[in-house]
């Protein structure tokens, strides 16, 4: 059984739009992927929220996490 590494890239981003994402993200993923790090999945860190009149509570989502994972090579 393969046995893996982990890597963890946290970013901040505006509203939830395309265009509110860092510059740079694209750049930072297509380097790991150089380096043979396979993403994995994004996770949202939920930052707090709000009562809208009563009804419900609201969160502010603008920090993430994204997981990526390679093959674990040692050296011998």
């Amino acid at each position: 059984m393969p046995k893996y590494e982990y890597k963890l890239l946290h970013f901040k981003a505006g509203l939830s739009t395309a265009s509110s994402l860092p510059n740079d993200l694209n750049v930072k993923f297509d380097k790991l992927g150089d380096e043979r790090w396979e993403y994995v999945e994004m996770q949202p860190i939920h930052g707090g929220g709000f009562s809208f009149f009563g009804i419900g509570i609201f969160t502010n989502t603008k920090n993430f996490v994204a997981v990526f994972r390679r093959k674990y090579e040692r050296n011998i």
